[in-house]
């Protein structure tokens, strides 16, 4: 498997055109994320890994396709990821269904409408002041990275940059802290020139108390006073109902592939 430079991102840009995701045009810019193809003659199918996602372009039935499908997990370092490919290329889902070694599972996920929304900045301001007493509504910071990087629940916030300087420098998010313990957030974690991807998570425990909501809220409003497009991708109902609350539009269900080493 050959891992494509930033320069010759170009190359593979057409095979991820069906692709509508930030993470995508992240990678494709240069600023985050790895991408691969079986051979750089012709390549009729690639693969792009970003932290807990990974997106297949181009044609699954052909020999490229095929090749990373089988070959996915000597790309990626972690143990798990979700793989998401372009809705009008369904032979995708057959394929990586195919390969029993990466113990696939279908999972429905629900798409959110990719575009320049004019967001209500007061329902914004409203939401991220509905912090319950007892808790501190605060911006990342150092502490807060360190603290999101430490567990499962929030690595998604930063894993796709470098350090804490990387983050801070490049991304943000806001969080929730329960005597300064990271117990929801969000943030952008992905970024790319003119938009980034938000990720929203809270501590189990903590779940039902509306602090994902004031945490998404200050974040995207912050998105929109910087000029910043705030992509979202629903996970499950409960992200999508945050979404519509918002001000985003539903778009509608689509199948991905989860993985496991």
């Amino acid at each position: 498997m050959i891992k494509v430079r930033k320069a010759e991102m170009e190359k593979i840009a057409p095979l991820f055109s069906g692709i509508q995701d930030s993470m995508v045009i992240a990678c494709l810019q240069g600023y985050m994320g790895d991408a691969f193809v079986r051979s750089w003659e012709s390549p009729e199918a690639a693969l792009i890994i970003s932290g807990e996602y990974s997106f297949f372009g181009g044609r699954a039935d052909s020999k490229d396709g095929i090749y990373l499908a089988e070959h996915f997990f000597d790309a990626d370092p972690g143990d798990e990821s979700v793989a998401i490919f372009d809705e009008d290329e369904p032979e995708w889902e057959r394929i990586l269904m195919d390969q029993a070694h990466n113990h696939p599972v279908p999972v429905t996920r629900f798409g959110i409408v990719q575009k320049d929304y004019d967001f209500d900045r007061d329902l914004l301001r409203q939401y991220s002041q509905t912090v319950p007493d007892g808790f501190l509504l605060k911006a990342f910071d150092e502490d807060i990275y360190c603290q999101a990087m430490k567990e499962a629940w929030s690595r998604e916030f930063c894993e796709t940059f470098a350090s804490a300087d990387d983050f801070l420098s490049r991304g943000f998010g806001f969080a929730v802290l329960d005597n300064g313990l990271l117990v929801s957030g969000a943030s952008t974690m992905t970024v790319y020139d003119g938009g980034a991807e938000l990720q929203v998570a809270t501590r189990e425990s903590h779940r039902c108390r509306g602090l994902a909501m004031a945490c998404a809220a200050a974040t995207v409003l912050k998105c929109v006073e910087m000029g910043i497009r705030p992509c979202w991708d629903a996970a499950n109902l409960i992200s999508r109902s945050m979404a519509l609350k918002l001000g985003y539009e539903y778009k509608g269900e689509y199948m991905t592939v989860h993985m496991h080493r």
